[in-house]
Parts: structure tokens; sequence; C-alpha cells
């Protein structure tokens, strides 16, 4: 299984929103974006604000495709779990 078929539930992504643990969900793709913290153009507490839930309608009111696959894309370490894929 590659870093990118791991799933991840909602509540195990909203645990990760520490300057030492930071992880987002974008367009249902969870990303571990703890060592971009320092390199965040808008800065690290903003960064920090969208960690542990879906930050997707944030992400794309600022950055672009380019962005997401030279920055984001890179930082990809699984997808979320919708609910109803966990009561199955």
């Amino acid at each position: 299984m590659s870093r990118s078929e791991k799933t991840f539930k909602p509540s195990e992504v909203s645990q990760h929103k520490s300057d030492k643990d930071a992880w987002l969900i974008i367009d249902g793709g969870v990303y571990d974006v703890t060592p971009f913290l320092v390199n965040h153009p808008g800065g690290k507490k903003i960064l920090l604000n969208a960690c542990g839930k879906d930050s997707s309608k944030q992400f794309w009111n600022f950055h672009s495709k380019k962005v997401y696959n030279k920055t984001a894309a890179p930082l990809l370490i699984g997808k979320v779990e919708h609910e109803e894929q966990a009561k199955l």
C-alpha cells in the first residue's frame, strides 16, 4: 500500500493540529504539512488554523493548481475515510 492509499478517519485527522504534527484535508486527501509550516508564505499561524479539518475551501481560495502540484501534492499521506465508509 502506498502512502496515498492509506485512509484516515476525520477524527484521526482532527488530532493533528500542532506545530509538531500538522495535518489537513484537501479534496479528500490527507496532507502532513508539518515540514512546510516554517516555509508557508502566509505564516505558520494561518496554516495551523487550517489543520485538523477539511480545508479545501480555504486552500483553493488562495492557491492555484500550480501551487498545489508544487507544494501540497508531495505532502499527501493518504485519503480521508468518509463516515459512510467508516460504518461498513
